[in-house]
């Protein structure tokens, strides 16, 4: 996390960024910006502290000596930046005491961040989704009402997806829009699980688990399905035997049944070695929708398989290994389309001159190649080709690494998919290698 200020002095040659990073090691740095008599001065400061709190003093003390030199503080947030730009505007002060509320829940008690809580009330900060989420944090941990601070969690999910559907911009500091979605589901997650409903607890960790997977997540997941869903243990000791070398499964591999799953995963000569992890189907509507925002309709196989299994999870398991293939839902479709495209062209000319390529060397076109799945932890992805005509519907493989190149052509979804299952069971080289198996 990079929590950044920035500061800007007429005539401008010399603004500046101050920038807490709140880590094991937590450090302030400060940045000169917009300086064209000296360019590469860069950093004009580095301390480096043991403890955050020495750390967001020196924060505090640094940014309050810039304001006494004169500088004003701007609306900027993104901690790259490099160049404020020729007219600046200064922080609201709504903004302000939201940035104050983070530093004194890195660093203060909890009375004094109930104080600027509420004094943030009655301010634009208090429909934010990052201010309900501070509330709400604060709530668990001071173990104010429970209703209340469930409300709040639930405020702050909803308004964020509000925002994000709208288009509309929240403030957040300088925290992304990812992880400050992370940090809220986790919160509202552990919030469920307390009011008794694991499987809303279950259902916003499998999605972290997808969308932004890590180690912890990945245990609470399977701590979930190990306490509250037997019929679903054996994804808990997949994960226990892919992940237990990092600590935190001892509970899960005291089951007796975790015993008999291992003796099972090492022989593995008779396993097909893979299988489905259960998702919920996609409505008709949202293939709808996403075939609008595409532009195309989606071939009838690939509609049936997202309204039968829908977002879903093919799961590899081998005697010594394992492997995660994720469907994107609908929605995803497009954004995974730009990345793509991003990934391979860095101008508009290039695009122009790598879609030529992939007519002339493949016979598509490279804005039809939509992704619809990816191995986890793995740089590749399985492409479908949505242009009308001879090869539409075909399926390829596709790796960051040769990023002009398809591999493994298919002429159609089931038939790519059948060929993936059936080489997992073979073990075959090609097959397994999309997983990095």
């Amino acid at each position: 996390m990079h929590l950044a200020k920035f500061f800007h002095r007429p005539p401008g040659d010399d603004d500046r960024e101050l920038m807490l990073i709140p880590d094991d090691d937590p450090r302030v740095i400060g940045v000169r910006m917009n300086r064209e008599d000296d360019p590469d001065s860069g950093q004009y400061l580095c301390e480096e502290f043991s403890d955050i709190d020495d750390a967001i003093a020196a924060f505090r003390r640094h940014a309050a000596e810039l304001v006494a030199a004169g500088y004003v503080e701007t609306d900027h947030t993104d901690y790259t930046l490099r160049n404020l730009g020729p007219d600046p505007q200064a922080k609201p002060d709504w903004q302000k005491g939201l940035d104050e509320l983070m530093l004194l829940v890195l660093g203060s008690s909890l009375a004094e961040q109930a104080k600027q809580i509420a004094v943030l009330r009655g301010t634009p900060a208090e429909h934010e989704p990052f201010y309900l989420l501070l509330a709400a944090d604060h709530g668990k941990t001071a173990g104010e009402d429970f209703a209340q601070t469930l409300r709040y969690a639930e405020q702050a999910r909803d308004a964020l997806n509000a925002r994000r559907a709208a288009g509309q911009a929240h403030y957040a500091w300088s925290i992304s829009e990812r992880e400050l979605e992370g940090e809220l589901l986790e919160l509202l997650s552990g919030l469920y699980l307390l009011a008794s409903n694991p499987a809303a607890a279950l259902a916003i960790v499998e999605r972290l688990c997808r969308t932004a997977p890590n180690h912890d997540r990945i245990r609470q997941r399977a701590e979930l399905l190990c306490g509250f869903f037997p019929e679903r243990r054996e994804e808990a000791f997949d994960d226990a035997y892919q992940w237990s070398r990092f600590g935190g499964y001892d509970v899960i591999m005291l089951f007796p049944e975790y015993a008999e799953y291992v003796a099972r995963r090492k022989a593995g000569t008779s396993a097909k070695g893979w299988r489905w992890r259960p998702a919920t189907p996609i409505s008709d509507a949202d293939i709808s929708a996403a075939e609008q925002t595409l532009g195309v309709q989606l071939p009838d196989d690939y509609r049936n398989f997202l309204r039968t299994r829908g977002e879903a999870e093919l799961l590899v398991r081998l005697p010594k290994s394992s492997a995660e293939l994720r469907f994107y839902a609908p929605g995803e479709l497009a954004t995974q389309l730009r990345n793509v495209l991003d990934f391979i062209a860095y101008s508009d000319d290039e695009l122009e001159e790598a879609c030529t390529y992939f007519r002339k060397a493949y016979g598509v076109s490279l804005k039809h190649l939509i992704p619809i799945a990816e191995p986890s932890q793995v740089s590749r992805c399985l492409l479908l080709h949505l242009e009308p005509g001879e090869r539409y519907g075909w399926c390829f493989q596709w790796d960051h690494d040769g990023a002009w190149e398809l591999e493994q052509k298919q002429p159609s979804f089931d038939i790519a998919l059948k060929a993936l299952t059936d080489g997992i069971e073979r073990r075959d080289a090609a097959q397994l290698a999309f997983f990095d198996l």
